[in-house]
């Protein structure tokens, strides 16, 4: 009877250990990384963090393939580290700009760098915040690149006592409706907003525009940090 018993045990370990499955795939060992830039400031592209538009990335030899979709961040950078070493390709999409050509991209161990140029569907040109009493003032003004067909609709100044400032995160903003206005009334239009009655400490302040795009998103100025005395 012993020996029934270790015999049955000894079939259900086989059975039991022949059922694992032994993970030997290695882990992520490259990464890719750069910028989205906006061709009328050479700088990277001002957007929305954690949504303003994502990297696309579909890898070679799969079927079917999946593909790795992922946020850049604010200022316009990217950054994935999770990527095994193999051929890409990668676009930058559904963002506030007209979107570039596909690259293909051969992804090595490490980090492999790759920068995008782009058409925003406007630009914002603001001067650097002032700080009256505990209002803040910004002056600026709109333009649209002549490849760009959609109408400035909305612009606003926007304050958060955050960084991640944006037309949908902020503590205080102004509005202007700009629908029933043509391109070149807006383009010889000088802007000045006032956000009044900051309070005191550390604010971040922007201005958002939007064009009739689609996707309804917004393009951006750079985050400037006043002190609210």
């Amino acid at each position: 009877m012993k020996l029934t018993y270790l015999f049955l045990a000894l079939v259900l370990f086989t059975f039991e250990f022949s059922c694992k499955k032994v993970d030997n795939y290695s882990a992520p060992d490259a990464g890719i990384t750069g910028t989205v830039i906006d061709n009328t400031t050479n700088e990277g592209i001002q957007t929305e963090a954690g949504s303003g538009f994502q990297i696309g990335m579909l890898e070679f030899g799969y079927n079917p393939v999946i593909p790795i979709n992922f946020f850049a961040k604010a200022d316009g950078s990217f950054e994935n580290t999770q990527l095994f070493a193999d051929k890409y390709k990668v676009i930058p999409f559904n963002g506030a700009f007209l979107p570039p050509d596909t690259a293909v991209v051969d992804v090595v161990k490490g980090l492999t760098n790759i920068d995008f140029t782009v058409t925003p569907f406007m630009t914002i040109t603001a001067a650097a915040p002032l700080v009256i009493s505990n209002n803040v003032v910004i002056n600026y003004t709109l333009s649209r690149p002549s490849q760009i067909s959609y109408n400035i609709t909305t612009c606003m100044a926007v304050a958060a006592k955050v960084p991640a400032v944006s037309a949908s995160v902020n503590d205080y903003n102004t509005n202007h409706d700009l629908s029933g206005m043509n391109y070149q009334q807006i383009s010889q239009m000088q802007f000045s907003d006032t956000l009044k009655n900051m309070p005191s400490g550390t604010i971040y302040v922007r201005i958002a525009g939007q064009t009739s795009n689609p996707q309804n998103r917004f393009n951006y100025s750079k985050v400037d940090t006043v002190n609210i005395p």
